[in-house]
């Protein structure tokens, strides 16, 4: 009996995961939006599960898909800002696994309702979802 020839001579024995992708990143990344859940905090404000059920979390991620092919400058607008350090009168308190030198932001879906984070770059990490308005807690105007 000969030899068996080997279907899969001359080819690698572990598939290319990477077959089909560019071979190499772009010089320089673009700075679009990005957000990241990396520093999500459960214990404060609301969850994913009462956003939904208040009918705010789809139109949280509309409000992101608007932004998402923008430059985070371009985004930062009356509804969303960057203030930078964490609060003083907030309800909230700062996590103790965000940087203590985050630049904190606010970015507001309707009326009160926002969301609280910080950005490094062009990324703004969710921290907390707050329909109360009690993250970056304002004076009532004309009241």
């Amino acid at each position: 009996m000969g030899k068996k020839k080997n279907r899969l001579a001359g080819q690698s024995k572990k598939p290319n995961i990477l077959a089909g992708q560019a071979s190499a990143a772009p010089e320089k990344a673009p700075a679009e939006f990005c957000i990241s859940l990396k520093h999500w905090d459960s214990s404060q404000g609301q969850s994913f599960d009462q956003w939904e059920e208040s009918c705010l979390l789809s139109k949280l991620l509309n409000r992101w898909h608007a932004h998402s092919s923008k430059p985070i400058l371009q985004c930062l607008d009356k509804k969303f800002h960057r203030y930078g350090p964490f609060p003083p009168d907030s309800e909230f308190t700062h996590p103790k696994h965000v940087p203590p030198d985050a630049v904190w932001a606010s970015m507001h879906i309707q009326n009160k309702e926002c969301v609280g984070g910080h950005i490094i770059g062009n990324v703004f990490y969710v921290v907390f979802l707050d329909w109360d308005h009690k993250f970056w807690p304002v004076e009532k105007k004309n009241t």
